[in-house]
């Protein structure tokens, strides 16, 4: 089972195409983000996603959280609520919407990032339906290793392990020790080719680093 959870403004192409794009099957639900105070606009919109949805069959739920908008913080924390309330795979959707919906459930995606399968975007320049990777920024990097971090970094592009430890003058098992810690905060990715560990930095890496300037 599958739940997709979506922005959706009067638009019911950017929550159908991304829907359909990834895959949709009996038992799957689509949860649609409207503000409280819902217009008749995007009421015309939700019903035109069910109506949609309906013709692929019985068994794909559309349902709608109505999100309170007027307070940023409890609109943040009723976005967590629904992607911690969802079943199965989770789908966020970035299909636009109103602001005050879009963001909070942006940052709501950001936090929950481990609740999160996949994340969608339907993108304005060229209508296309994107998959993209969220920063993960909850995660906390160990202040021994920030010498590490900056110097993979400042290596730029994707380097190893020997050219860690000797650029930062640390030996080749605590650079090691290190990148354990720093993969697991998701701020590097690393691939062992041969007896080498390649590393490259993540855009979690490069925010994290941009905190610790």
């Amino acid at each position: 089972m599958r739940t997709y959870v979506s922005t959706i403004g009067y638009y019911e192409t950017r929550v159908v195409r991304p829907v359909l794009d990834h895959g949709l099957n009996a038992g799957d639900e689509v949860v649609l983000l409207r503000p409280c105070n819902d217009d008749e606009d995007g009421d015309s919109a939700v019903a035109d996603v069910r109506q949609i949805f309906s013709e692929f069959g019985p068994g794909i739920e559309v349902n709608v959280e109505r999100i309170s908008y007027t307070e940023f913080q409890t609109a943040v924390m009723e976005c967590l609520e629904v992607l911690a309330a969802a079943d199965g795979e989770v789908i966020a959707n970035f299909g636009g919407g109103p602001r005050e919906i879009f963001l909070p459930f942006s940052v709501a995606a950001l936090v929950a990032d481990n609740e999160i399968a996949t994340v969608l975007q339907f993108t304005d320049v060229d209508q296309e339906v994107t998959e993209i990777q969220l920063p993960e920024l909850m995660g906390s990097v160990p202040s021994k290793t920030h010498q590490t971090l900056r110097t993979i970094a400042n290596l730029e592009g994707v380097s190893t392990l020997p050219d860690v430890a000797e650029r930062s003058g640390q030996s080749r098992s605590t650079v090691g020790r290190h990148l354990d810690d720093l993969t697991a905060a998701g701020t590097v990715k690393t691939e062992k080719q041969g007896k080498t560990r390649h590393i490259e930095l993540t855009l979690s890496g490069r925010l994290q680093l941009f905190r610790l300037e």
